[in-house]
C-alpha cells in the first residue's frame, strides 16, 4: 500500500535523538524551515530515514543513499541563504526524493528471504539512486566532481560490507532457524534462488569454520524444503570421501562412504569405465551429467524420494574418475536384506515389497518423455530405513552408452545383467525400453521369490544369452521353482502367470508397468 506524506513520522514524533547526520528530526525540521519550497522535503526524508532503519538487508548502503539526500538538501539550504535561485533545483530535488522513499518503501518490505536473495537487485537501485540525484542536480552545478566521485567510492565499501554481513548471517547458527522457518513459508522459486545463492558461497568458504557453517545451513534448507540443490554439479565440497577404500562395487563401479554437507552419509559412487584424464571422455561426461541433471531434478519434483533413490549429484572436479552421491542406505541392497530379515524369524510381505518396485519403475515411465531405468535387477534396489524398497541407478546405463559411445548391453562390466536383459538387448546394439525394463523386473520378482539370480541353474552368462534370444524354445525362459518355501513366499499361480507375461519375447506383447500394478493384489 502507498503511503502519503502525512502517514510519515513528523518531526515531533521523532524527537531529539539524532536521526541523520548527527542531527535530530527537530533540527533537521529548524535547517529547511527557512526555505520555502523545502518543506515537502521534510517529511520525505524523515520517511527515507525510517524506511532504512527497516531495510532486511542492504543497510550501510541504503543509510549512505538517505546521509546523501540530506546532505544535498543542506546544499540547497545554502544556496537559498546565499540568494541563488533554486526554485528548479528544488523542484528537481523533490521529485528525486518522491522516487527514492517509493523504491525505499519496496526494500524495506521484501522481507527475510527476498532481501537476502535480492541483495545484488537492492545495491543496484540504491546506485540507480544515486545517479537520479545525481544527474538531476548536476544541470544546477550542485554536484562537484569530487562529490560524486566520493558517493561512488564509499558505495562501493558499503556495498562489500553489506555482502559480507548478509555472509556472516547466513553462516550464523543463531540465525539458522529463523532462516530456514522463513525458506519454509515463502514460495519454492525463493527458496531455489535462496539455496543458489548460499550454494555459490560455499565454494567461497573452502576449508574454513564458515563453510561448515554454510554446509549446515545449505543441509537444512534442502531437508526442511525438500528440494534439491541447485547445481548438481558438486565441485564446491559439498561431499567429502570418508574411506580410503571401496566398501562395495560392481566390474565397473566402487562404492565409498562419504560425508554430504557435513551432515548426511552418504554412498559416493566412482564410475571406473569413464577416465577423465581422456580431454574428450571429461568433456562428453561433463555434458551429459548435466543433461541428466534436468532428469533427476524432475523425477526428484515427482517422486519426493518415495521409490527412488534420490541422486544429491555428481563429480568429476578432482578426480580420475567422476562420481555419483546418493543417500546411504544402512539397510542395503534388497536381497541382502530380506535374507537377513527371514533368518532373524520375521515375515517378509513379498508383494508389498515388488509392488513397491513396480511403484517406482511407473514413476520413472510416466515421466515426460519416459525414464528408463535399464539395469533393474535386486542388487539395484535398495531398502530404506522403514523396509520399503527404492530403485537405485537409473540412468546410469545411459550414461555409459553416451560417453562411452558403445551400447550398455555390450559394454564392460554388464555381463552379470544379462540374466534380467530382455532378448531385444542381446541382438545387435540393444534398445533399451520400458518393454524391457518389464522384462527385467519379471527377473527381480523371480530373484525376490527364490533368492536366487535368474536362471540360477546355468552358471555362464553366454549360455543364457543363446537361449534368450530363441523365442520357440521352451528353456529360453526360467522355469516354475517348485519349492513350497518359494510358493509360501507368494509365488503363486496368479504371479506367476504375471511374470511370464512381464516375459513375453515380443516388446509390444509385454504389459506396461500399469498393467503389471492391476495384476499385483490390492
Amino acid at each position: 500500500m502507498s503511503q502519503t506524506s502525512s502517514s510519515w513520522p513528523s518531526a515531533s514524533t521523532l524527537g531529539g535523538v539524532a536521526i541523520s547526520l548527527g542531527k535530530s528530526a527537530i533540527q533537521i525540521s529548524a535547517d529547511f524551515a527557512p526555505v520555502p519550497g523545502l518543506g515537502p522535503a521534510t517529511d520525505l526524508l524523515f520517511g527515507i530515514i525510517q524506511l532504512c532503519q527497516n531495510v532486511p538487508q542492504n543497510r550501510k548502503a541504503a543509510l549512505q543513499l538517505s546521509d546523501r539526500c540530506h546532505r544535498l538538501g543542506l546544499v540547497l539550504r545554502d544556496k537559498y541563504t546565499a540568494k541563488e535561485n533554486v526554485d528548479a533545483a528544488i523542484a528537481s530535488f523533490l521529485a528525486c526524493l518522491q522516487l527514492i522513499r517509493a523504491k525505499m518503501a519496496v526494500w524495506a518490505n521484501l522481507g527475510k528471504i527476498k532481501s537476502f536473495i535480492q541483495q545484488e537487485d537492492i545495491a543496484q537501485d540504491i546506485r540507480a539512486c544515486h545517479e537520479l540525484l545525481t544527474d538531476s542536480l548536476s544541470t544546477f552545478h550542485l554536484i562537484s566532481q569530487v562529490e560524486n566521485h566520493s558517493w561512488q567510492a564509499q558505495f562501493q565499501m558499503n556495498a562489500q560490507a553489506d555482502h559480507l554481513e548478509l555472509k556472516a548471517q547466513l553462516s550464523n547458527i543463531e540465525n539458522s532457524q529463523d532462516i530456514i522457518l522463513a525458506a519454509v513459508q515463502t514460495g519454492n522459486s525463493d527458496v531455489k534462488s535462496l539455496m543458489s545463492m548460499v550454494q555459490q558461497w560455499l565454494g567461497d568458504t573452502d576449508g574454513s569454520r564458515t563453510h561448515n557453517e554454510v554446509a549446515n545451513l545449505l543441509y537444512d534448507l534442502q531437508i526442511n524444503t525438500h528440494e534439491p540443490l541447485p547445481d548438481f554439479h558438486l565441485r564446491r565440497g559439498e561431499v567429502v570421501r570418508t574411506g580410503d577404500f571401496p566398501v562395495s562395487g560392481t566390474v565397473s563401479m566402487d562404492i565409498y562412504e562419504g560425508r554430504y554437507l557435513g551432515r548426511e552419509k552418504v554412498a559416493i559412487k566412482v564410475i571406473r569405465a569413464v577416465n577423465l584424464n581422456d580431454d574428450d571422455l571429461r568433456e562428453k561426461s561433463l555434458r551429459r551429467f548435466m543433461r541428466e541433471c534436468e532428469i533427476w531434478k524432475k523425477v526428484w519434483e515427482v517422486d519426493k524420494g518415495k521409490h527412488i533413490l534420490q541422486f544429491y549429484g555428481f563429480c568429476q572436479r578432482g578426480v580420475p574418475f567422476p562420481f555419483m552421491v546418493s543417500p546411504w542406505q544402512s539397510n542395503g541392497s534388497a536381497l541382502p536384506y530380506i535374507k537377513r530379515i527371514e533368518k532373524a524369524g520375521f515375515t517378509i510381505d513379498y508383494f508389498k515389497l515388488i509392488k513397491g518396485i513396480a511403484l517406482g519403475i511407473e514413476v520413472l515411465h510416466n515421466m515426460d518423455p519416459p525414464v528408463v531405468h535399464g539395469d533393474i535387477k535386486a542388487s539395484n534396489i535398495v531398502i530404506d530405513p522403514a523396509g520399503n524398497p527404492l530403485l537405485a541407478d537409473f540412468g546410469l546405463s545411459h550414461i555409459m552408452e553416451d560417453i562411452t559411445g558403445v551400447s550398455f548391453s555390450q559394454s564392460r562390466g554388464v555381463s552379470d545383467s544379462f540374466r534380467w536383459f530382455a532378448p531385444e538387448l542381446c541382438v545387435g546394439q540393444g534398445v533399451l525400453s520400458p518393454n524391457s525394463d518389464v522384462y527385467a523386473y519379471g527377473m527381480t520378482v523371480l530373484e525376490l521369490f527364490t533368492h536366487q539370480p535368474p536362471f540360477s541353474e546355468i552358471k555362464h552368462t553366454s549360455e543364457i544369452v543363446i537361449l534368450s534370444v530363441q523365442e520357440s524354445n521352451p528353456l529360453s525362459r526360467p522355469s516354475r521353482p517348485t519349492s513350497q518355501q518359494v510358493v509360501e513366499r507368494g509365488l503363486n499361480d496368479h504371479c506367476w502367470k504375471m511374470l511370464q507375461a512381464c516375459w513375453a519375447h515380443r516388446p509390444s506383447q509385454r504389459p506396461t508397468i500399469q498393467q503389471v500394478l492391476t495384476m499385483l493384489p490390492q
